[in-house]
């Protein structure tokens, strides 16, 4: 749906005045009043979409933090199985014949 009337069409309609027609000072004060709820009513949508903005790019650095911490964890818990139990054991085993063969 697209927005048909702004203030500035609002403000530029001219009526046509028949022979039993509207009174024009009323006609004018409820478009005066038409105008004020649009410019209201803009204001608003305005502010929201600003709004909207910062909760989104406030959610995607959100995004972007929660991947770093995720990537970091991944790391983390991948470099303990990258070292068996079989190789540790050889480590300390050289490591101790190093130690007590040097004494």
């Amino acid at each position: 749906m697209t927005q048909k009337l702004t203030t500035d069409i609002i403000f530029d309609k001219e009526f046509h005045v028949d022979f039993k027609g509207y009174n024009a000072l009323e006609v004018d004060q409820f478009l005066d009043a038409v105008m004020n709820d649009y410019q209201y009513f803009e204001q608003i949508i305005k502010d929201q979409k600003e709004l909207l903005d910062r909760y989104e790019e406030t959610l995607s650095q959100q995004k972007r933090m929660l991947m770093e911490q995720e990537s970091k964890s991944r790391v983390t818990s991948e470099l303990p199985s990258q070292f068996s139990h079989v190789d540790i054991l050889k480590r300390v085993s050289r490591l101790e014949e190093e130690v007590f063969n040097k004494k």
